[in-house]
């Protein structure tokens, strides 16, 4: 297949890049800056361009015959709340249209979205797709929208599929990288009393984009949550991590949630007086108030026939290896 993948050098684009060279198909890599494409292959063919500067010019370098699209580009955190709107948002609208005047009658198209488009779960239950979304934080209605956005513009012919993975753990993401770089420091921060008590689902990268795959290669049109089966708990995530770092002791520091609160407003006025990396965003508060993140992948299993190879331990494990290896521990 001829597959166009937005976002192609970020942290699921790269491996999913990776995973449809290696299956054979011929993959058009949306990159905004060339250079952080690490991936070489010579089925791999870079379009550098922009999602948000309509209209997108770049869209005339992709094949006539293109038969799918995979769209992963988005943003996570931002101290701006209008980013969410202009990334996720408006650049899905942007892409669904300018995809649609030259592929009309027929296209595959797989959103990468997010659980933060359905909301949090309670304690020791799951989201599925039948639930009522109820998105607790802007990044999340983002998403959602993004969601409503292709539903509305897309053509009837074609195939469209979405995607919403919970916490995604691999090798090469920068996110979860602050949390083993907490645990070697060996003092937890825990945001709240109930921290160590939250549940959370999780998916490794690597079984995340066979979903992709096996979505996109399908006919299905579908909603679905790509998860692992267990369910951690932030203490769970902890103890492993403190356990493959053969770490004999840590320290857990927890703070009042209101003082987090005010530290996220105080980050927030300082990124306007000098931009910051901090992801303690006041937007990540109204998700880190939530006492569970769950989800129940039992679609993707029935529907795809999907096997999910990487549990907690195995997980923690490829990625602590994959950190190390690349010197940021």
């Amino acid at each position: 297949m001829k597959i166009l993948v937005t976002g192609a050098s970020g942290f699921v684009g790269t491996h999913l890049c990776e995973k449809l060279l290696k299956e054979g198909h011929t993959v058009y890599g949306l990159v905004r800056t060339p250079s952080k494409m690490k991936l070489s292959h010579p089925n791999l063919i870079l379009i550098h361009g922009d999602l948000n500067l309509a209209p997108l010019s770049w869209i005339s370098k992709l094949p006539m015959d293109l038969e799918a699209c995979i769209h992963t580009a988005g943003i996570v955190h931002s101290y701006l709340h209008d980013e969410f709107m202009r990334v996720n948002v408006f650049g899905t609208k942007y892409l669904v249209e300018a995809l649609r005047e030259i592929y009309p009658s027929k296209l595959k198209f797989v959103l990468i979205s997010s659980l933060a488009a359905a909301g949090p779960s309670p304690l020791d239950g799951k989201k599925d797709e039948t639930q009522i979304d109820f998105p607790v934080s802007i990044y999340g209605k983002s998403k959602k929208m993004a969601e409503d956005v292709l539903k509305e513009l897309a053509p009837s012919s074609w195939t469209c599929s979405i995607i919403r993975p919970p916490m995604i753990i691999g090798p090469g993401d920068v996110a979860v990288l602050d949390i083993f770089k907490m645990v070697k420091s060996r003092v937890i921060i825990l945001p709240g009393s109930d921290s160590k008590i939250k549940q959370y689902s999780f998916v490794c990268v690597f079984d995340l984009v066979e979903t992709i795959k096996r979505l996109v290669e399908s006919n299905n049109s579908l909603l679905l949550y790509s998860t692992a089966e267990e369910i951690v708990t932030f203490s769970n995530l902890i103890e492993e991590i403190k356990k493959q770092m053969h770490l004999s002791w840590i320290l857990y520091l927890p703070i009042p949630f209101f003082m987090v609160k005010i530290l996220s407003f105080i980050l927030n006025v300082l990124y306007n007086i000098k931009n910051h990396n901090i992801r303690l965003t006041p937007d990540k508060i109204n998700e880190l108030k939530a006492i569970a993140w769950t989800c129940d992948g039992t679609r993707s299993k029935m529907s795809l026939n999907q096997v999910y190879l990487y549990d907690f331990k195995k997980t923690i494990e490829v990625t602590l290896k994959d950190y190390q290896e690349r010197h940021w521990l």
